[in-house]
């Protein structure tokens, strides 16, 4: 991946590269500056520099007077009230601001935040406020409000979404309400904080918005609470919403900054190659027609795109078979739950109904194992069973049986051929069968499964069922016999999104699955990282690193929960293997879910980056043009490192775990 930890030479000399268009006079400063180690200094001279005059995001900031609308207009753009900067917002029970303030951002010349009049007064009234304020100037609207009874804002948010503006709810002071909980015994601030924006949704959801987004803020301590996804949903609007923008922000190629930028970029999509792992085929062309057009902005659209196909996916797997084949059981085992976990199929009862159960993955909503009725306890023609149980709506079929294979299970399979689906046969509780022929003199493990196999598949294919697929399975012991085969061939048979659903919800017992799910999530990691640098290489100050830190946390407690590292998938295993909890935590090195704060994460940032080079990079990144150009590029390489070794550490982890479980274990 290259050099992680850059002097501010090599800082400046990637400057160098895609500087022109400036003076030389200019360009003498910045150079300076940059290895003088002066950053604010180096942002200062670009502010001079005018490839982006014309361009603006307009953000508005309306409600009632009181409610903190001109603070937040003052530390969204960095600033204090205290601040005596004759830019900043006044602030005061007095203060009543009479016609739309403009304030620009000091760092970031193209957003400028608007502090409007307050609504509801004798000279704002609601019916007529749009107008008054020429709403159509602005590109985003923040309705902030600091008491419940503010929310009459809300006819305000539904004129705005009529008219084609977004617009969000700010709920302010939400310090001073955890003040006075406190004193409270059963104060909890997670809970009260909850209870508020609970509260706020639920008033806004009655009066008709749609999936209204409300932020808790403290403008006194506007790092806490839900200020970092205010700031991250601004920066997004920006970027997503207003493509022309980032475009504009490119020169001419008559400057030759549209060629050094493409130049500047070249290097990094070379890595890629032609086959770009986690994308679709159709996916792959569109983002390799937009890179070598050098247009970036939507080379990030597709990879965005993608990953929100990826997180949306749905995988419907339908197991059907007769009362006692072991159905239950093997629902409870392939999600990695026990029989008697929340959540887990009920084993040891008479099938009574004649429908579908739905049993979603614990972890993996997205993937539903579903229940069907056996055809057998149905009584019914296969046609007319295939039609009851609606099979269109799954993606594949596991047939089970615990003895031999009926006629009625090969009638099934035939009409799911005929639906040109998938099906698999699973014949279960190999190991009773092991147990029983031990007792034999003659007794040879392989050959009793070699028998159990050859005698299925036998009566599979006098069925008129052509190359059968048969798997020998256990639910005592999934991890062994042809269980591990069985997970590779249904990931292997279905198309590259639900693979990747699918191996992420399989459970952790195999080595072959683990190193599959690593490889699997290896994949997507170049995605994650090239949205970390299309965040940096959006000139807005202050969000460059809080975003490089969504995207890690976010990617760490997934790699966590699909290896089982969280408590209680780590509680299950070690119910199942017989051994306490703290035994399998012992081998773990690795921090768990709960354990990825945005403390671990910064720490492993400046692990990869170096202390320095953080300051620098925000620094860098105030600097429009230039440092986002070089914040963008390192802010892929550090996302890769960085996601790279801990999913490395993690699997490492996870096979430490399945080691220290399968001690003392049988060999079956």
């Amino acid at each position: 991946m290259g050099d992680l930890n850059p002097t501010c030479d090599d800082l400046y000399a990637e400057c160098r590269h895609i500087l022109p268009g400036m003076s030389v006079e200019q360009t003498k400063q910045i150079e300076a500056a940059i290895k003088a180690g002066n950053f604010l200094e180096a942002a200062s001279v670009v502010q001079t520099f005018k490839n982006l005059s014309g361009i603006e995001f307009n953000i508005a900031i309306t409600g009632e007077s009181g409610s903190g609308k001109s603070s937040l207009v003052n530390v969204i753009r960095g600033l204090g009230d205290e601040d005596k900067d004759e830019d900043a917002s006044e602030t005061g029970v007095l203060k009543n601001t009479t016609k739309p303030v403009p304030y620009w951002h000091p760092m970031c010349p193209i957003m400028i935040v608007w502090d409007l009049p307050s609504i509801g007064t004798p000279d704002f009234r609601p019916d007529v406020y749009l107008k008054q304020v020429k709403f159509s100037r602005y590109d985003v609207f923040i309705i902030i409000a600091s008491e419940r009874s503010r929310f009459c804002l809300t006819e305000l948010a539904r004129e705005l979404t009529g008219m084609g503006k977004k617009s969000y709810f700010v709920r302010s002071k939400v310090d001073l309400d955890l003040f006075n909980e406190k004193h409270k015994k059963s104060f909890n601030e997670e809970k009260t904080l909850e209870k508020i924006r609970n509260d706020c949704v639920n008033n806004l959801s009655r009066i008709g918005m749609s999936s209204p987004q409300v932020f808790l803020v403290s403008n006194r301590e506007f790092q806490k609470y839900d200020s970092p996804q205010l700031q991250k949903t601004l920066l997004k609007e920006l970027y997503y919403h207003k493509p022309e923008t980032i475009r504009a922000t490119e020169a001419p190629s008559s400057s030759g900054m549209m060629d050094d930028s493409k130049t500047h970029w070249a290097d990094l999509i070379s890595k890629w190659g032609s086959k770009l792992p986690g994308l679709s085929e159709e996916e792959i062309k569109e983002f390799q027609t937009a890179a070598k057009a050098g247009n970036l902005s939507k080379a990030i659209y597709v990879v965005k795109m993608s990953d929100d196909v990826l997180r949306n996916t749905k995988l419907s797997i339908a197991i059907t078979g007769n009362s006692g084949s072991g159905k239950s059981s093997f629902i409870n085992a392939i999600r990695s739950l026990n029989d008697d976990d929340r959540g887990a199929a009920k084993t040891w009862v008479k099938e009574m109904t004649d429908k579908p159960t739905a049993y979603p993955h614990h972890i993996f909503p997205n993937v539903t194992m579903w229940d069907l009725p056996g055809i057998g306890t149905m009584k019914c023609p296969a046609e007319k069973y295939v039609k009851d149980m609606k099979f269109d709506q799954y993606d594949f079929f596991i047939i089970i049986t615990a003895g031999r294979f009926t006629e009625a299970d090969t009638k099934l399979a035939k009409e799911i051929s005929r639906m040109g689906k998938k099906f698999y046969f699973v014949r279960t509780k190999v190991d009773v069968d092991l147990d029983n022929e031990q007792r034999k003199r003659d007794f040879s493990k392989e050959k009793t499964l070699h028998i159990i196999r050859s005698d299925c598949m036998e009566q599979l294919q006098k069925a008129g069922i052509s190359s059968p697929q048969v798997f020998l399975v256990s639910r005592w012991h999934f991890d062994k016999y042809d269980s591990p085969e069985l997970q590779e061939t249904l990931a292997n048979e279905i198309d590259i999104h639900r693979r990747h659903v699918l191996i992420c919800a399989l459970p952790s017992t195999s080595e072959k699955i683990l190193k599959k799910k690593q490889k699997a999530l290896h994949e997507q990691i170049w995605k994650q990282a090239l949205k970390s640098c299309a965040v940096a290489a959006v000139p807005l100050p202050f969000l460059s690193v809080k975003c490089d830190v969504d995207i890690l946390m976010e990617n760490m407690r997934e790699y966590c929960q699909c290896f089982g590292l969280d408590d209680d998938s780590i509680k299950s295993l070690a119910r199942q293997v017989g051994k306490s909890v703290d035994e399998l935590k012992c081998v773990i090195k690795c921090p768990l879910v709960k354990d990825i704060t945005r403390d671990e994460v910064l720490k492993r940032l400046r692990e990869a980056t170096g202390e320095r080079m953080m300051t620098v990079k925000y620094f860098i990144s105030v600097v429009p043009l230039i440092g986002s150009g070089i914040a963008a590029k390192r802010s892929y390489s550090v996302t890769y490192e960085v996601l790279h070794t801990y999913l490395d550490e993690v699997a490492e982890d996870t096979q430490r775990v399945l080691k220290k479980a399968l001690e003392g274990a049988e060999n079956n």
